[in-house]
């Protein structure tokens, strides 16, 4: 998906801020980018995520601001990196009266100096350079691979990477080329990856640094998240149903994406051909413990 920002921004000013009016306002109108900056939908890829109060939590690519409030609801200090002040402002008009964020223009490859602060408070204690210096107990990386080619994704990680304390997370989303909705004849929405190529990013962090990866698949995909399931839990044949909603186009439909799944979950192909990725790496070497596919708590 192509950035929208300037539109965002255009209609944050018509409605005053309102992302709800922004929402019913544009409902009729073929502005599938305001569903996907303003769905409260999207918090529901992270909603399930844990992490102590205290935490520093970075979130690489602003992503219309659409999940950062959730964020620093429950950290103690977001920071927002992304390499367009359009795209930061988008989060800083959405988030205004949240003292716990900083937005720092730059990229995650960036080296220190590079970083500069958007907007900096007139009480700021801590430099852009400063602030990126200290480690990261969460990192977040959301529509980052979609608009980059995937040679440069293993670099974007390794470098996320980077920030990582010692015992963190780092969680990043993507489209998967092969999901059941491209099968169906929907248009991709920018750079997609194969189930063994996103997987591959991962396992080369660990490989390279120690720690536990694992795969989960946001069903019906990471825009919009009803449910995630995981390599540890993957849906048995039938349980994936109403997926079949179609928010970007235009895309043409063959048949019927649950049947297909239906078919790859009682195949153990499930993985191959989900919508989209989140894939998750910890820095430590705990054990994984097995659960069952993470409900949304929105609708």
């Amino acid at each position: 998906m192509n950035d929208h920002s300037y539109e965002i921004l255009d209609l944050l000013d018509q409605y005053g801020g309102d992302t709800d009016a922004a929402l019913a306002g544009e409902a009729g109108a073929k502005t599938p980018w305001c569903l996907y900056a303003f769905s409260p939908l999207r918090e529901n890829l992270f909603e399930w995520v844990e992490f102590d109060k205290n935490a520093r939590v970075l979130q690489i690519g602003a992503d219309y601001g659409s999940y950062t409030r959730l964020l620093a609801e429950r950290a103690a200090e977001v920071v927002v990196l992304d390499p367009r002040d359009e795209s930061l402002e988008v989060c800083r008009r959405r988030n205004e009266n949240c003292g716990k964020i900083r937005y720092i223009r730059g990229s995650a490859a960036g080296v220190p100096t590079d970083f500069c602060e958007y907007r900096p408070a007139a009480n700021a204690r801590e430099t852009a350079e400063e602030l990126m210096r200290r480690p990261f107990d969460c990192i977040f990386i959301v529509g980052v691979f979609e608009q980059a080619e995937k040679k440069e994704a293993a670099a974007v990680l390794e470098a996320a990477a980077g920030f990582l304390r010692d015992g963190g997370t780092l969680y990043a989303a993507a489209e998967n080329e092969m999901g059941v909705r491209y099968l169906m004849g929907a248009e991709p929405m920018g750079t997609a990856f194969l189930e063994s190529e996103f997987r591959g990013l991962f396992e080369g962090l660990k490989d390279r640094h120690g720690g536990t990866v694992m795969l989960y698949y946001p069903v019906p995909d990471y825009r919009y998240p009803a449910a995630l399931y995981s390599d540890d839990y993957l849906p048995k044949a039938g349980e994936v149903t109403n997926i079949s909603a179609r928010y970007e186009g235009p895309g043409f439909q063959f048949g019927s994406e649950e049947e297909i799944l239906a078919k790859a979950c009682r195949n153990g192909q499930f993985a191959k051909m989900a919508n989209s990725f989140l894939g998750v790496y910890r820095s430590d070497s705990g054990k994984r413990t097995e659960r069952g596919p993470m409900c949304s708590g929105r609708a």
